[in-house]
């Protein structure tokens, strides 16, 4: 089994750089940033802080072409088109590729151009990542699931799992059933990303434990998800109200001033990944006969501010 001993990053986000400071400390001369056009010289020249520490990665437009081992795609889904066309000098017959967005799709459109066999299902869990700029802080570490959406123990997923115990990032193999367990992720991105983007507040508010709890605003984020459990449930999917209690449980671990990813953006007035999540399931209702009249509320909800930020009135 060939060993995974370099990886490229295509996304320097909070997720991307969380991961790529964390394998740092193991491979520093594997790590490798995409990165091109403006960009190249910005980060060249302003390097990456991840929690205080500044990195200057090795970046793709300094470094020759040529296959790595592994691609961890963990940009924004409208960046993806051109994350793809990136990462292709850097995709070889042995690459496999790991993607961290958001929702269900992108691993069937990365695999549409190099081949879905180089992808497991996979996401990221339990962080509280923040990004600014060219900094990222977070204070819980994310732990990186994948598995074979058909639940096939392969060469490929047996050589991931290897590299990060290689280099201790922690991760989850699902050997059987990721695909359950990466719609208990699309269930919990549905819920708090677009219930805390809308009303623009903090994990602390939906925490059961927290002083700063609000309970209206909680109980709009549990009837988005249970939209969700009902839409898996028609596919043949067998999430529960035992898997809205533990994200309740993996949330208060969570900072209480942190945000989801989708409210960083409300709040930063940036374009957001809405049509990752409401519009799906609103889609996905419409197939199986299910109906989610909370998401397309929130979806409508979470477009609107979106728009709004891009415009000026009166």
């Amino acid at each position: 089994m060939k060993k995974i001993e370099s990886v490229l990053i295509a996304g320097a986000g909070a997720i991307g750089l969380m991961v790529a400071g964390k394998l740092f400390e193991s491979i520093p001369e594997g790590i490798l940033v995409l990165a091109g056009g403006e960009r190249l010289e910005r980060y060249r020249r302003d390097g990456f802080f991840i929690n205080g520490k500044k990195f200057n990665f090795k970046l793709s437009g300094d470094a020759p072409a040529g296959a790595v081992d592994l691609v961890i795609v963990a940009s924004k889904y409208y960046s993806l088109n051109d994350v793809i066309d990136g990462i292709c000098p850097f995709i070889g017959p042995d690459t496999v590729i790991v993607s961290l967005l958001n929702g269900i799709s992108s691993e069937e459109i990365i695999g549409a151009k190099y081949g879905r066999e180089r992808l497991p299902l996979s996401m990221v869990i339990d962080t509280d990542a923040q990004h600014n700029g060219n900094r990222v802080n977070y204070s819980r570490l994310g732990i990186i699931n994948f598995g074979d959406a058909d639940g096939i123990v392969c060469e490929r997923d047996e050589r991931i799992a290897e590299f990060f115990t290689r280099t201790s990032y922690p991760f989850e193999y699902h050997k059987t059933d990721m695909k359950r367990a990466f719609w208990y992720k699309f269930m919990i991105n549905v819920g708090a990303n677009q219930t805390s983007a809308l009303l623009r507040l903090p994990y602390a508010a939906f925490k059961k434990k927290s002083p700063r709890r609000i309970p209206e605003a909680q109980a709009l984020l549990e009837k988005a998800m249970r939209e969700v459990i009902a839409v898996a449930n028609a596919r043949g999917i067998a999430l529960n109200d035992t898997d809205i209690e533990n994200f309740f449980a993996v949330l208060e671990g969570l900072s209480d001033d942190g945000f989801t990813s989708m409210c960083q953006d409300v709040l930063a007035g940036r374009k957001t990944e809405v049509e990752l999540f409401g519009p799906e399931i609103l889609r996905l209702g419409l197939k199986h006969g299910v109906q989610t009249p909370v998401n397309e509320m929130l979806a409508l909800a979470v477009s609107a501010l979106e728009k709004r930020a891009f415009m000026k009135y009166g």
